[in-house]
């Protein structure tokens, strides 16, 4: 105890009056702390309420984002695999597009070639033909 209470002595015992008043205040001051003591328990369970709300709204936005993240993420990657098949696609039809002018070009060629061949031997005969006028003319 805090204060030690000395009480009077009286013919029977110490004197009830001051016993009862002591009793009385300790009881008051204790009552007073009990009091003081469920007020600040009241109000760490109202702050804790408050806090439990609050960590319950915080996981509940977290969840979302985490959702929505995630569904973005997979929108994502679903979308980035669209774009790279549509660009095989595309490359691989300018490669069909580009192998088909290149035939064809082989074949422009090939064509040219057969041409040349036709106008080397044309003139050769020319020449010879006109070689063997001039021979012809000159014997």
């Amino acid at each position: 105890m805090e204060n030690e209470k000395k009480f009077s002595s009286e013919m029977f015992g110490y004197d009830k009056k001051e016993v009862e008043e002591y009793i009385k205040a300790i009881k008051s001051e204790y009552e007073s702390r009990l009091q003081a003591e469920k007020a600040e328990a009241n109000r760490l369970s109202n702050e804790i309420t408050i806090i439990r709300k609050k960590l319950e709204r915080y996981e509940t936005d977290y969840i979302e984002k985490q959702e929505k993240v995630a569904n973005a993420l997979i929108t994502a990657e679903d979308q980035a695999k669209k774009i790279i098949e549509i660009a095989r696609d595309e490359a691989n039809r300018e490669k069909e597009r580009i192998e088909h002018l290149i035939e064809m070009e082989k074949e422009k060629l090939i064509d040219i070639k057969k041409e040349v061949i036709e106008l080397k031997e044309k003139t050769i005969r020319i020449l010879d033909k006109y070689s063997n006028e001039m021979n012809g003319l000159l014997d």
